[in-house]
């Protein structure tokens, strides 16, 4: 994903945590930390592009690739949280009889560390003395938040999860999330020479008329139902990412059927599948289930800082 992408889904990751009706357990959880995270904000679009324009590690983190084994057993895939609506769409795929493998890259680990990172880092900060030279600051630990939900955005763009290379040729895989970036340039007003958004009354982006797709967006996540656990199947971020990175790679072959490659798809032959009548509303379910998984994971990422002070 681009940057005003990545830096919209960390904003409405907040959204969704302050306006949704969080379970009881976690709702104190939540407040603080959409309180914490306002302080802060202006630096969501500089931490949410630091793993692409800093780090650049593309090749390993930002991705887990997966291809098919035709022949293997079945395949096994995770349980996610119900309130997810990519498993939806791919719970009739093919892929989901056929065994798989991953091919390249290390995303959930990357995701992992940094959820523990980030939980060492308040620690530090809560028992130093102010000011302590050793101590991470609190602009700190906000950019690693910020730096963690970019590699999470980046699991839920499936062709992260899709061995086939959709970014040589006619590079499908950048034109896909330009037209993602598109859309929250034309939604929300950008200050661009400070790299920020303006800002409405509530401290979000404001909205200078949103597009269809980005106004659906903001209905799906706004009426979903928000729940706070990873899913039966996992426990943790890494297993969570694992889930994810598992129903990305359905919804790559969803997207784009598995009899093409860059060689022989074109922008012209993209926009002319068939498959394109499904764009938008794939479009929404990627962008509205990452939003929906930045939120969870910041807040297990918080809710275990609180109980470690508790």
């Amino acid at each position: 994903m681009k940057q005003y992408t990545h830096a919209w889904i960390a904003f409405m990751a907040i959204k969704r945590l302050q306006s949704s009706m969080i379970p009881k357990g976690c709702k104190k959880d939540a407040d603080s930390l959409v309180k914490w995270f306002h302080n802060y904000r202006d630096f969501v679009i500089q931490g949410a592009w630091y793993p692409d324009e800093v780090f650049k590690d593309m090749n390993t983190s930002h991705i887990l690739k997966y291809e098919p084994l035709p022949g293997a057993p079945a395949a096994t895939f995770r349980k996610y949280p119900t309130s997810l609506e990519m498993p939806k769409l791919v719970k009739k795929s093919p892929l989901l009889k056929q065994g798989y493998k991953v091919v390249a890259g290390n995303l959930p680990d990357r995701c992992e560390s940094l959820a523990h990172g980030i939980v060492d880092c308040l620690k530090m900060l809560e028992i130093e003395e102010k000011g302590c030279p050793i101590s991470p600051t609190s602009n700190h630990i906000a950019m690693r938040f910020f730096i963690l939900s970019h590699y999470i955005a980046d699991c839920h763009m499936p062709l992260h999860c899709d061995s086939r290379s959709f970014s040589e040729g006619d590079e499908i895989h950048a034109f896909i999330e330009g037209i993602w970036d598109q859309e929250i340039r034309k939604s929300y007003a950008l200050d661009t020479s400070n790299e920020r958004f303006f800002y409405d009354p509530d401290g979000y982006p404001l909205s200078k008329g949103l597009t269809p797709m980005i106004q659906a967006v903001e209905d799906q996540v706004a009426n979903r139902k928000f729940i706070f656990s990873w899913g039966t199947d996992n426990n943790n971020t890494w297993d969570y990412m694992s889930a994810i990175s598992q129903q990305s790679y359905l919804m790559a072959h969803r997207m784009i059927p598995s009899h093409y490659n860059h060689e022989n798809l074109t922008k012209e032959a993209y926009l002319a599948l068939d498959e394109q009548a499904h764009f938008e509303s794939d479009s929404v379910a990627i962008l509205s289930d990452a939003i929906d998984s930045v939120a969870r994971a910041w807040l297990h990422v918080w809710a275990r800082y609180q109980d470690w002070k508790k």
